[in-house]
């Protein structure tokens, strides 16, 4: 029973694996970068490594080599053939065709592709005159019935496509049709298919890769583009960092999100999709907490202890200033949900493979817990973009207020940000002044309902990517006019 057992949990090993191969492929070009930066510009490169200091990189950097580590301990566990395979399927060519001649009079001519079953699109097959095509050959004396004989007529195409509720044509792992004509003519039949990765779900790896190599270079980018502002928010950073605050929510989120993993739900089977619904709620709560926290810490008490004022006694105007703290709340964010959002993949992986054993269901694919591992990206990225746009609001109320004040307003507004459609809709016929007061709130308070998809991340049904980007565009408009408000409050404000 324990092999048996522990068999069941290498299945959700792979879409990990995974995500560990993507952070291991970012260390290894980062590194390569760093060396050759080091040669040609020695002094740029020791401020390179010097930069891992700065706040964000260090917990970062120690991310990716963890994601690395699991990796390297966890390749003797995977199937890396299939992997390997629908790699290379990703960049090689998906299109091809060839002509073949029937021979006379021929009976199941065998013709052979070199193309796997289990990676065909779609296939289309056209001949010049009739021709009955077999793809499916007798096994051990009994002729399969799963797909009939297909009739060719001159000039008339046959196609299949995957998806269409059509069974494969072909079993095995091997292409292979057998051809019959009975004409005294040589008979030409074309074939043409389209091929795609028999796992898609190794587009984790790349995908991973891409979007960790584009924070690298998007921090490095900001710290040479802006040097005051990247200092003021690698303070922040650093500052946020040694709270208390920062690493209580870190190890609360990892052990709840362990233990989501075990609890039953009691929900006939759908206890994955309560795991995902949580640990979102989870991440958001605690990135929300971190940041509103560091606002009130690194701002309010700031200007309290006139700190503030000696910082700006330095070459540092007051906008600088505010673009760095919001800088760094949005950098501290980042790395809650890099980090807690790295374990919400993992441990929903590993909840298919556990669903499925508590429920005697049939035993799950790694492909089925990539599945849905990938769901709950979107959900991630929309939580993030919902905690930068708070964190301008938490912002601009600590250049006034205290951490109590900043604390109460601000889950004031995320509580009232997910109400407002319902406010709007509730106030539709009432008197004038609700009304009035409705539409109020609707143009004053953001619609946080927008950052909300935990429905369609638990339905698994499909985010497109033109929503991510209206609410990115939202959030950053938003974020700008909270932002725009902190600068008037903080230009004024008696620092002495």
């Amino acid at each position: 029973m324990v092999p048996l057992f522990a068999n069941r949990w290498l299945i959700a090993v792979p879409p990990i694996w995974l995500l560990g191969i993507g952070a291991l492929l970012t260390v290894v070009v980062v590194l390569a970068s760093w060396g050759l930066l080091r040669l040609a510009l020695p002094r740029a490169g020791a401020e390179a490594r010097a930069s891992l200091g700065d706040g964000f990189l260090g917990p970062f950097a120690w991310l990716l080599l963890t994601l690395s580590a699991i990796a390297l301990a966890g390749t003797p566990l995977v199937p890396l053939p299939q992997i390997g395979r629908s790699l290379m399927r990703m960049v090689a060519a998906d299109r091809a065709s060839t002509r073949v001649v029937i021979a006379p009079h021929a009976a199941l001519q065998e013709i052979v592709l070199d193309v796997r079953p289990q990676e065909i699109l779609t296939l289309e097959m056209e001949s010049d005159a009739a021709v009955v095509v077999r793809t499916q050959q007798p096994i051990e004396g009994f002729a399969l019935a799963k797909v009939p004989d297909i009739e060719l007529s001159a000039q008339k195409p046959w196609v299949w496509s995957r998806g269409e509720g059509k069974a494969n044509p072909f079993l095995g792992v091997r292409t292979q049709l057998e051809a019959t004509q009975s004409s005294d003519q040589p008979v030409h039949l074309t074939l043409r298919w389209q091929l795609v990765p028999e796992f898609p779900q190794v587009a984790i790896f790349p995908w991973t890769a891409l979007t960790l190599l584009l924070i690298t270079a998007l921090y490095a980018l900001f710290r040479l583009g802006s040097q005051r502002v990247a200092a003021i928010a690698s303070a922040t950073t650093k500052e946020a960092i040694v709270q208390p605050v920062f690493a209580v929510a870190l190890v609360v989120g990892f052990f709840l999100l362990l233990v989501f993993v075990v609890i039953p739900y009691n929900t006939f089977g759908e206890d994955v999709k309560m795991l995902k619904d949580s640990g979102l709620t989870l991440i958001k709560v605690l990135a929300l907490l971190v940041v509103m926290w560091t606002a009130s810490v690194s701002i309010s008490d700031e200007i309290e202890g006139r700190t503030a004022l000696t910082v700006l006694s330095k070459p540092l105007t007051r906008r600088q200033f505010i673009l760095g703290k919001f800088a760094g709340l949005v950098l501290v964010s980042l790395l809650i949900f890099i980090i807690l959002g790295s374990v919400l993949m993992a441990t929903t992986s590993l909840k298919v493979v556990y669903d499925a054993r508590e429920s005697a269901k049939v035993e799950p694919l790694w492909r089925d817990c990539a599945d849905e591992m990938i769901t709950v990206v979107p959900g991630l990225v929309l939580s993030f973009l919902e905690i930068v746009l708070l964190a301008s609001v938490s912002l601009a109320v600590s250049t006034r207020l205290g951490m109590v004040p900043n604390l109460i307003i601000c889950f004031t507004v995320y509580a009232l940000g997910h109400l407002v459609p319902l406010i709007v809709q509730s106030s539709v016929g009432k008197l004038a002044i609700v009304r009035f007061v409705g539409q109020l709130l609707a143009t004053v308070l953001p619609v946080l309902e927008h950052f909300t998809v935990e429905a369609a991340v638990v339905g698994g049904v499909p985010v497109p990517w033109s929503y991510l980007g209206w609410a990115a565009l939202y959030a950053g408009l938003y974020a700008t006019v909270a932002l725009l408000i902190a600068l008037v409050l903080f230009q004024d404000r008696d620092l002495a």
